[in-house]
């Protein structure tokens, strides 16, 4: 009986293995983003026409479920570092730095079968700050790139990206955030390795 039930285990695995190599596929991940903010403040140590900007990286880990050769989803795990120049008082500038864990989770479409290919991706970004009590900044992603196939095992994705932030930050008796609105344009790129 216990070899009958470790062969019929055995085999379970097999196929479960057979069935995640044609479903799962994991990549490196790498996006950079530049990131424009418009707001005005009601404060009396900033200019109104205040507009910041933040450059951003962020490496991680992205994991694919392919539900057939054209639609996935994948979800990642990145690390991400924003560097935003602030003006003080009027008169220093200084670089803010603020580092999140993002999780990015996105719906991808291949459009076609042949080893280069359009890719579209669209969902969201998951911000959050492990550093720091900020709550979770939620972002809405389009990319629309390019999916090389180098080998039935590899391909190489490239793909411009834009990102609108749904957060708007609270006001606090020292500032009051008018017209809060928060983009970016980035590329993000992952070398795609299919089980």
């Amino acid at each position: 009986m216990k070899t009958v039930l470790i062969c019929f285990g055995l085999l379970f695995i097999s196929r479960l293995n057979a069935f995640s190599q044609s479903r799962v596929s994991l990549a490196p991940t790498y996006w950079f983003n530049y990131g424009n903010y418009g707001y005005q403040t009601g404060t009396l140590h900033a200019d109104p026409a205040t507009k910041p900007h933040t450059i951003a990286s962020s490496l991680g880990l992205t994991a694919r479920y392919h539900f057939n050769q054209q639609w996935d989803f994948s979800l990642g795990v990145l690390y991400n570092k924003n560097i935003s120049p602030v003006i003080t008082l009027g008169l220093y500038k200084v670089n803010l730095i603020t580092r999140y864990v993002q999780l990015p989770t996105l719906l991808n479409y291949r459009s076609s079968a042949h080893r280069l290919s359009p890719y579209f991706s669209a969902g969201a970004v998951f911000n959050v700050n492990a550093w720091g009590n900020e709550p979770v900044k939620t972002s809405l992603v389009l990319g629309v790139g390019i999916d090389y196939r180098i080998n039935t095992k590899l391909s190489w994705l490239l793909q411009p990206t834009f990102n609108y932030l749904l957060y708007n930050p609270a006001d606090t008796i020292f500032e009051q955030f008018i017209d809060y609105e928060a983009f970016a344009f980035g590329v993000q790129t992952q070398l795609i390795w299919h089980f």
